[in-house]
């Protein structure tokens, strides 16, 4: 259970909240979709992810070598 927690803690600090909603309505739709659909949806937020302030924040925090601040927008 701490190895547990300790990675939901991981990405709790490390994952943009708005990219974390995405993955679990594509893992919780996956059940009711076909590979292409899949791909289809994933590519689609792929897409709309760039635009946001998330992807500019993992983009600095990266280069900058500093701990991300997403703020799920």
């Amino acid at each position: 259970m701490r190895e547990v927690l300790a990675y939901a803690r991981q990405l709790a600090d490390t994952v943009s909240p708005r990219s974390m909603a995405v993955m679990k309505a594509q893992i919780w739709g996956a059940a009711y979709q076909d590979f292409n659909s899949s791909l289809e949806i994933a590519n689609a937020e792929m897409a709309k992810s760039f635009a946001t302030e998330d992807f500019r924040e993992g983009v600095a925090h990266f280069v900058e070598k500093r701990a991300a601040h997403f703020s799920g927008r």
